[in-house]
């Protein structure tokens, strides 16, 4: 468990905000980012229909194709 030395400081309006050394705000972006990607693999592999996959040569090619067309226009 992520421990923090946060503190909660509120305005002169009322609204409360949560406040965190720049470390620990570091390593949270990085967490939160980290389960984002968790999700979007876990997301990938339940798609996963079993099929081979394009070569990356050919998704290069691909790619190159379709900016050769957007050029002309």
């Amino acid at each position: 468990m992520l421990k923090l030395k946060s503190e909660i400081w509120t305005n002169p309006k009322g609204k409360r905000f949560i406040v965190v050394p720049e470390d620990e705000f570091a390593r949270l972006s990085e967490l939160i980012e980290d389960a984002g990607l968790l999700r979007i693999f876990r997301e990938a592999k339940a798609a996963d229909t079993g099929e081979p996959g394009i070569p990356f040569a050919e998704v290069k090619a691909q790619l190159a194709a379709m900016r050769r067309r957007k050029s002309k226009h």
